[in-house]
């Protein structure tokens, strides 16, 4: 991550600091017409409210995923959720499977541990929301993520370079230059979580992520350290689902 910390710093200067225009392009941009070579793997678990399916598709690379889709018919919101550093895509089923039982399409992605920079973390996850927003059972003005630690980090950056974002939860994610300076791009509604003991991005780097948060975002301190507790992740999963016109 301390290389990733310096990228930041320099692409925050590439980005410079006002709009988007032919000489500050978008870092994270991609090719919207290249196929997804999205494969539905087949049902993994199933219960009587949601099924979670193994999923591949091509984002920056390879990647593999978990799409949990609820049992009932018609077009429904859906989230995105983003494990933070080390991790896979089964680090945040338990979540993704609660709001799909309320009622949204949710996924969880397997993101690389070897990069050098945010850029193929973004570009999964963008290209992760195509694939939901593509979907039959989705309706692409509903669409959320869920970031936590690194994730946070990346669901930052998205809230400020993806504007089909409606809702944007952070959990745990650390103030670097990059992340504040989309995170206070974003038109979505925000809801930032943080723990009092958390000694792995500490006070000042979570303080200042939260900073950077434009307008009057929702914001809850835990007493819990950096993996935060149960109690964060209902209020995340209850706050989706609210923003998102789930019950």
């Amino acid at each position: 991550m301390r290389f990733l910390c310096s990228c930041s710093a320099a692409l925050v200067l590439l980005c410079g600091c006002g709009s988007r225009t032919a000489h500050h392009p978008d870092p994270f941009s991609y090719d919207r017409n290249r196929q997804l070579q999205a494969h539905d793997a087949g049902v993994a678990l199933s219960g009587p409210k949601v099924a979670v399916h193994v999923f591949t598709f091509q984002g920056a690379r390879h990647v593999n995923a978990f799409l949990v889709a609820p049992r009932t018919k018609g077009r429904h919101p859906a989230v995105l959720f983003l494990h933070g550093s080390g991790g896979t895509r089964e680090d945040l089923l338990l979540p993704a499977i609660e709001l799909a039982t309320r009622g949204a399409v949710t996924m969880t992605i397997s993101q690389p541990n070897d990069v050098q920079s945010f850029r193929p973390l973004v570009v999964n996850a963008r290209r992760a929301l195509d694939l939901l927003a593509g979907r039959r059972d989705v309706d692409g003005d509903e669409l959320g993520v869920v970031g936590f630690s690194l994730g946070g980090q990346t669901a930052a950056i998205l809230a400020g370079d993806e504007s089909r974002l409606k809702a944007v939860g952070i959990l745990s994610g650390r103030g670097g230059p990059l992340p504040v300076h989309w995170l206070s791009r974003t038109k979505a509604q925000l809801f930032l979580q943080a723990g009092r003991s958390d000694t792995q991005v500490g006070r000042p780097g979570l303080e200042r992520l939260i900073a950077g948060a434009p307008g009057h975002p929702r914001v809850r301190w835990y007493a819990a350290g950096h993996g935060l507790n149960r109690r964060a992740f209902e209020d995340q999963v209850a706050w989706q689902a609210e923003q998102l016109g789930l019950r």
